[in-house]
């Protein structure tokens, strides 16, 4: 990502996105051995943005067909999931735990300009690293009844909810993962207004797998995360490199030596 960041910086023409966000999806776990689970829907999402480019081949951001930037996020992420378990106190239930996640990812975003340059469409690509907070940290049970049953939307089971204690020995506050997500956004004036959908892709474990921590039976239990968001960003352009070496900062000065009027320059 820095060689990316620096790519970026060797072109005059510069433009910077600043924004914020928010939006709705669903989260999941992956459960090895696989287990069923299905999504938790209703898992809302929001943060702030910071989007870099370069002007590109042409050094005129305008006039490029397309072009690559970097984009790091700073994101509040609701997480959740739920399974099918197999026993509690002899009867058929459902497992579920909530919580809210900070989530940091550090994104390559190619774009693509249309519609006279007020459509800009673009692909996240990159990695996340994220954190899980004791706010909002719940685990639930729904008992579906001793006949065993279980309909989809789990309507007729008991539900109870506790507040989740997480535990070193048991837990992974930290995660990491990749992410990818496809947007475009419509630009009015130095405001863009965005849609983007998004999907995470866990790579670290939840829950410590048993062959570490004995009281779990899953091997593994990534979590998993799609949403849709809407944000509005501030762009602004700026020129120059932020690697600015003192010859080019002389080489500046003599234009602007050259640029004063002669009768202006005071000579010994």
């Amino acid at each position: 990502m820095l060689l990316l960041l620096f790519a970026t910086t060797t072109s005059s023409a510069q433009f910077q996105y600043l924004g914020v966000k928010g939006g709705w999806g669903e989260g999941d776990v992956r459960l090895y051995p696989h287990w069923t689970s299905p999504p938790e829907w209703g898992k809302l999402n929001g943060g702030i943005y910071w989007v870099y480019y370069g002007g590109g081949k042409s050094n005129s951001y305008l006039a490029d067909d397309y072009t690559g930037g970097v984009c790091v996020e700073l994101e509040l992420l609701q997480r959740g999931f739920k399974y099918a378990a197999l026993d509690r106190n002899t009867k058929r239930y459902t497992y579920g735990r909530e919580m809210n996640t900070i989530m940091v990812p550090v994104m390559w975003q190619p774009h693509a300009l249309l519609l006279n340059n007020r459509l800009r469409i673009f692909l996240n690509v990159g990695a996340t690293l994220s954190y899980n907070l004791d706010w909002g940290s719940k685990e639930f049970y729904i008992d579906h009844g001793p006949d065993g049953r279980q309909d989809n939307d789990y309507s007729t089971g008991t539900r109870e909810e506790f507040d989740y204690e997480w535990q070193s020995v048991r837990d992974n506050r930290w995660g990491y993962g990749l992410v990818v997500g496809l947007g475009g956004g419509w630009c009015f004036g130095n405001v863009e207004v965005m849609l983007e959908g998004r999907y995470y892709f866990g790579y670290s474990d939840i829950v410590k797998r048993k062959t570490i921590y004995l009281g779990t039976q899953f091997l593994r239990s990534p979590l998993d995360n799609i949403n849709l968001s809407l944000g509005v960003a501030y762009r602004w352009e700026h020129s120059g490199s932020w690697s600015f070496s003192p010859a080019k900062r002389r080489a500046k000065r003599v234009v602007q030596t050259d640029a004063v009027p002669s009768e202006m320059v005071i000579r010994n």
